[in-house]
């Protein structure tokens, strides 16, 4: 299997999904947002909270992209 891409890290990754969940936590929506949720601020919160607790996890899942 060959990676998306090559030069994706844990911690770029990790600083996008911050910068997802603090924009919609401050109440911006994005062009993902519905009236029923932002999947976008689902999938970054889930990426920010195993970057504060398994920073291990979060790198062997990226590297599997």
């Amino acid at each position: 299997m060959t990676r998306m891409v090559d030069d994706l890290d844990a911690e770029s990754v990790a600083a996008v999904a911050h910068l997802v969940a603090t924009s919609h936590a401050a109440g911006r929506s994005c062009w993902r947002c519905t009236p029923q949720g932002c999947e976008e601020n689902a999938w970054a919160r889930s990426i920010v909270d195993l970057a504060d607790t398994d920073r291990g996890a979060l790198e062997r899942l990226v590297a599997t992209w």
